[in-house]
């Protein structure tokens, strides 16, 4: 059995443009250096179209381009909601090292990226399970770092200035 939309998709020209509508959501960016000067990102609430029963989630980014409400569109309203947040991490990347989010570190917006699961459910379990062994290890090698940056003997520490701790870097991947 095949799927009618399982790819992200964003509609660029809407057949019939709709409006933002009740506001589900909204994200103020800082423009780095000009702490005047933001961007607003609003996500509207999803909703389904009556003509070809999928459901799209209206978004819009003001302060990078001229601001009109895109479409991304989806199966059910989450596929929908998903596909937004894609496609407004996809539109804000080229701008992140400019962009703050007081909510986040320098360069984070805070529209991760997902795990595709276009290509079935065995290889997205491949990819979680990648995902999920890098993050442990990362994890580890903080753990490690930190432990050897504790000060040794009764308390007394090695140096007064603080420490930066780097966690050390394993270049090969196995499965």
């Amino acid at each position: 059995m095949t799927s009618r939309a399982k790819k992200p998709t964003t509609r660029k020209e809407p057949v019939r443009p709709h409006a933002l509508g009740p506001l589900l959501a909204e994200r103020t960016l800082t423009v780095a250096g000009h702490d005047d000067s933001f961007v607003h990102v609003r996500v509207g609430k999803p909703r389904k179209d009556s003509a070809t029963g999928d459901y799209f989630c209206p978004f819009s980014i003001k302060g990078l381009h001229p601001q009109r409400v895109h479409e991304a569109w989806g199966m059910d309203s989450m596929q929908a909601l998903q596909n937004a947040l894609q496609a407004i991490r996809i539109e804000l990347a080229p701008h992140a090292d400019s962009l703050r989010w007081e909510g986040g570190q320098e360069g984070w917006l805070g529209f991760p990226k997902v795990i595709p699961d276009i290509f079935g459910p065995a290889f997205t379990q491949h990819l979680v399970k990648v995902v999920d062994r890098e993050v442990d290890r990362f994890a580890r090698s903080l753990e490690e770092a930190s432990r050897r940056a504790e000060p040794s003997g009764r308390g007394k520490t090695r140096s007064s200035k603080p420490q930066v701790v780097t966690p050390r870097r394993k270049t090969k991947l196995r499965d």
